[in-house]
């Protein structure tokens, strides 16, 4: 009994409960999602009217919906994707608001347009009425009831198929198995269309820039790369960033990639996440066989690292000085380095300077 109540509550404010009938009058419900609108004739409206007019609404809702969609579609792509710079640095409940503003207003824009077309033909049809409050029926009208059920199950449904759809599928593991089977190709026309649709998530980016540097688009790769660096949520995905650094360092664009780090460094306000762009400037100087500018670098972030400075690993950055000592053949220096960070001898030191490389996902990144 309880479940039926609530069925019935839940027709009451669908578009199935669309009509009351009084001894000499009906009132037929706005399509304007408004429950309280109604359009009164004085006459009683027989069955097949009363199908008539729920055709008419169909098409109304039908029309309202695909309009509101292609609407925030066009206002999606045309305005928030292109500037999706401001929406980058706010945090999320911000942009959420945002959406669901604009997502209302242009829900409210086109509801507007079709109540206007609604009670125009409303009144071509069927003469004059008078706009009164909606009372909902207490007579349950059986046929709409059942066809409110039917809806009800159809959707809830689609949300368990989408749900569980969501749960064992994965757009982005499929790319990325396309990738790991060398379906270069392919997984660059799925990325792309899931790009188009969703073109404001970075993984798509990230996985496109991967299979375009195995088919040797190096520009392509770049851009992608650099779209989804800028995508990321918090500002700081570093493993897309080395990712473009690695292919301009593929392709000896040396000069190109130091103004990347150097564009970065002086934006950030973050002390840690500058240290972390310095350090992979000192280590790609020094893959580059730029000592000096390493050198200096290493200099730099060792008294950081003296001064507690939680990120920097000082022993690490010591080992790491030491090799570009090395090179520009400062062996007592090399070997306080060494002595410093607890080794005695090159022997010993078997984890040198990592060069960069291209990395697919973050598991691959963080083991690096």
């Amino acid at each position: 009994m309880k479940k039926t109540s609530i069925l019935t509550n839940l027709y009451k404010q669908s578009p199935m409960d669309f009509y009351t009938k009084n001894e000499d009058s009906t009132v037929i419900r706005s399509t304007n999602n408004a429950s309280f609108l109604g359009y009164k004739f004085n006459q009683q409206f027989d069955e097949k009217t009363i199908d008539d007019i729920w055709q008419i609404i169909r098409v109304h809702k039908r029309f309202s919906v695909i309009f509101i969609f292609i609407l925030f579609l066009i206002l999606l792509y045309e305005f928030i994707f292109p500037k999706f710079a401001l929406f980058v640095n706010n945090s999320w409940y911000v942009n959420a608001f945002i959406m669901i503003g604009i997502l209302a207003l242009v829900s409210q824009f086109i509801t507007i347009i079709s109540t206007i077309f609604f009670e125009k033909n409303l009144k071509k049809k069927y003469g004059k009425f008078e706009k009164v409050y909606f009372n909902h029926s207490e007579i349950v009208d059986t046929k709409y009831y059942n066809l409110f059920k039917s809806e009800f199950i159809k959707a809830n449904i689609a949300l368990v198929l989408i749900f569980f759809s969501a749960t064992f599928f994965s757009p982005f593991e499929y790319t990325q198995k396309l990738i790991d089977k060398q379906r270069y190709k392919d997984a660059i026309k799925i990325a792309t269309v899931g790009a188009k649709i969703l073109p404001i998530v970075p993984e798509w980016y990230s996985l496109r820039g991967y299979a375009n540097f195995q088919l040797e688009n190096y520009n392509e790769a770049i851009e992608d790369y650099d779209k989804a660096y800028k995508l990321a949520a918090n500002g700081m995905d570093m493993m897309n960033f080395d990712n473009k650094i690695f292919v301009k360092y593929y392709l000896k664009d040396f000069d190109s990639a130091i103004e990347d780090f150097d564009y970065e460094i002086q934006k950030i306000n973050n002390e840690n996440e500058k240290d972390q762009f310095l350090w992979d400037k000192a280590q790609f100087l020094y893959n580059t066989k730029k000592y000096n500018d390493a050198l200096v670098l290493y200099d730099d972030l060792i008294i950081k690292a003296e001064n507690d400075r939680i990120f920097l690993l000082k022993d690490r950055l010591y080992l790491e000085r030491a090799q570009v000592y090395k090179k520009l053949k400062q062996e007592d220096k090399a070997k306080q380095d060494l002595q410093t960070a607890g080794l005695y001898d090159y022997d010993t030191f078997k984890n040198p300077i990592p060069k960069p490389m291209l990395m697919l996902d973050e598991e691959t990144f963080y083991s690096y």
